[in-house]
């Protein structure tokens, strides 16, 4: 963005393109119990969606609570996934936000899937841009 001089106001340089993203957000039950106990099984889930959907890692980090249950973040370059389960009630919480690709989005989306191998998903898909927040001034 530049500043214009005479306005004071920012104005989209031609060459910018505004944020083309997509974010799932999906709530999976009657998952497999063995996945969702301990903050390091989350970390290498995420290390493997990774690597199967083409992503790029930055950090992957996990909070353990007691007595059981995780949340998982991956900080991607394209943006995050994170994980949140619920072994108390065979569940877990996920959400995938990237910018660029949404094909590998979405291949990260069905490896998370195939691997809880959840028996009811509760799923949203938002495509995000910043077109309607932007005033392009000319």
């Amino acid at each position: 963005m530049k500043k214009d001089g005479n306005s004071g106001r920012y104005k989209v340089i031609d060459t910018l393109k505004t944020p083309d993203s997509i974010h799932i957000i999906a709530d999976f039950s009657g998952c497999l119990p063995e996945l969702l106990n301990s903050g390091a099984k989350g970390e290498e889930i995420l290390a493997q969606t990774i690597t199967e959907s083409g992503l790029h890692c930055i950090a992957i980090k996990s909070h353990q609570f007691a007595p059981s249950g995780y949340t998982a973040a991956a900080l991607l370059t394209e943006s995050h996934i994170t994980l949140h389960t619920w072994p108390e009630h065979n569940a877990v919480q996920l959400d995938v936000f990237t910018c660029g690709s949404h094909t590998n989005a979405q291949k990260a989306y069905e490896f998370l899937k195939k691997i809880f191998a959840p028996s009811k998903v509760s799923e949203q898909i938002f495509f995000r841009n910043l077109n309607e927040i932007i005033q392009k001034q000319k």
